[in-house]
């Protein structure tokens, strides 16, 4: 059985990274805490634009108990 060798650079330090180990999102890791920090980063970064994101008014609420 052939093993795959994939190459690629850690997002939070930038070193090499020939095994394929840790992975998040699609993206190798140096190290598991690296692969965290990529993790928390993302969430960050999703959590913000979603607070950027204008608000869309919702349907019109009703008063009352049974509309």
């Amino acid at each position: 059985m052939a093993t795959e060798t994939t190459d690629g650079y850690c997002p939070i330090c930038g070193k090499d990274v020939p095994e394929p180990n840790f992975k998040r999102f699609g993206e190798l890791a140096c190290s598991e805490a690296h692969a965290d920090e990529y993790v928390k980063a993302v969430r960050a970064q999703k959590l913000r634009a979603v607070a950027l994101e204008p608000r869309r008014p919702g349907p019109p609420q009703r008063s009352g108990c049974c509309g």
